[in-house]
């Protein structure tokens, strides 16, 4: 059966119109591109304007409790963070559920102290017993910032460089760069869509990912290019098999990783990776595919 499938598979992408198969990627980067322009217009509580992404403590300073409840415990988010509003406080709240502990996390300015975040969670009927408390400033905050965004640009323009002194092409550079901003951009599009803040460690991830979508539009660009057996649909479905081999493999490692483990930065960088996995797929394989295709069969 698993046979069938795959041939199937391949019959349909191989007679897909190319067109048609970069379009879906193309609008995936158009729709995120958007998502994200109006994420920076939209009002954020008490802030006059919006910003490209939603930072955590770590990138723009504050203070963050963190405290487990108990695992039947239901808390409306929203409403606590209403109530916080009613003190006088802005806060971001989240729930951080693992197999083994429920965890709250509560994040204000770093005029609220300790003592007021456990106040008012008293108040709402949270027994707060074990919990943690951190404080970054804010200046240090934005030297965290300021450094990770030079370590990505930086990241991004080697990664370019890389790629067009292997190949020597401008349209293989052209097609693997397209892919890789493809994944970027929907990532952090997707990041602000599920409220996954953008941290030192979700930066990480981010890095991570710019090396796995080399790694599998290289693996396509080399199979399409230097092997001269079958068709150049056929040769772009074989790197496609292996490609997909190696995300189900990864994909199965990450899931694990996030499900079991309580360590927040783990989950942070986890989770980019799940959703960059599933997005990878598209901009390779629909996106830089196509252009590949297009121009060794032109």
């Amino acid at each position: 059966m698993l046979e069938n499938t795959i041939k199937r598979l391949q019959e349909w992408y191989e007679s897909a119109d190319k067109r048609m198969l970069f379009a879906v990627s193309l609008s995936m980067l158009i729709l995120s591109s958007g998502f994200l322009y109006y994420n920076m217009g939209r009002e954020r509580g008490a802030k006059e304007e919006g910003e490209w992404f939603l930072k955590g403590m770590t990138l723009r300073g504050g203070n963050q409790l963190t405290a487990d409840i108990p695992g039947d415990m239901e808390v409306d988010v929203r409403a606590l963070e209403g109530y916080f509003a009613d003190r006088g406080i802005e806060s971001e709240i989240r729930i951080s559920t693992s197999p083994t502990v429920r965890r709250i996390v509560v994040r204000t300015d770093t005029d609220t102290t300790e003592e007021d975040i456990l106040g008012v969670l008293g108040e709402r009927g949270f027994e707060i017993q074990d919990y943690s408390f951190n404080q970054v400033d804010p200046a240090l905050a934005e030297g965290f910032w300021e450094q990770s965004r030079l370590a990505l640009i930086a990241a991004f323009i080697f990664m370019g460089l890389v790629v067009f002194f292997v190949f020597r092409d401008f349209v293989p550079f052209v097609a693997i760069v397209y892919a890789v901003t493809v994944d970027m951009i929907a990532i952090l599009a997707i990041m602000q869509v599920l409220q996954i803040p953008l941290t030192l460690a979700s930066f990480a991830g981010l890095l991570l990912v710019i090396g796995y979508s080399v790694d599998s539009d290289v693996v396509l660009v080399t199979r399409v290019l230097k092997r001269r057996k079958g068709s150049v649909s056929q040769r772009t479905f074989s790197a496609m098999k292996t490609n997909m081999a190696m995300m189900v493999t990864t994909l199965s490692a990450v899931v694990v990783l996030y499900i079991s483990t309580t360590a927040q930065a783990l989950r942070e960088v986890a989770s980019v990776l799940i959703i960059a996995l599933l997005i990878d797929f598209i901009s390779t394989w629909f996106g830089n595919a196509s252009i590949i295709r297009w121009w060794v069969e032109r």
